[in-house]
C-alpha cells in the first residue's frame, strides 16, 4: 500500500477572528470528531491547546482548524475528500 502526506485544508469561521466564540469553537470541534469517528477512525483528544488525532490502522490525521494533516493510503484520500463538508462548520 502507498502511503501519502495529505493537508485538507479547512474552512471554519470557529478560529479565525477574536469574534469566534466558545461555542464555535466547541461545534468544530464536535463536528469533527463525529465525522472522523462516522467513518471509522480512532479519537485521541486534545489537550490544554494540543489539537485531536485520529488514527485508522497505519493511519493519522492532526485536527488543526485550519489544516488536518498527516499520513494517509492513497486509496483512502478520495474517499474521504467526499465526505469533508465545505466548508466544515
Amino acid at each position: 500500500m502507498a502511503y501519502r502526506k495529505v493537508y485538507f485544508r479547512i474552512r471554519t469561521e470557529a478560529y479565525v477572528s477574536e469574534r469566534s466564540s466558545d461555542a464555535d469553537k466547541d461545534a468544530f470541534k464536535e463536528e469533527s470528531r463525529h465525522l472522523f469517528q462516522e467513518l471509522g477512525w480512532t479519537l485521541e483528544p486534545g489537550h490544554n491547546g494540543v489539537c485531536d488525532t485520529v488514527t485508522k490502522d497505519r493511519q493519522d490525521l492532526y485536527l488543526h482548524p485550519s489544516v488536518f494533516s498527516g499520513v494517509m493510503e492513497e486509496a483512502n484520500i478520495p474517499p474521504l475528500q467526499e465526505q469533508l463538508p465545505d466548508p466544515l462548520f
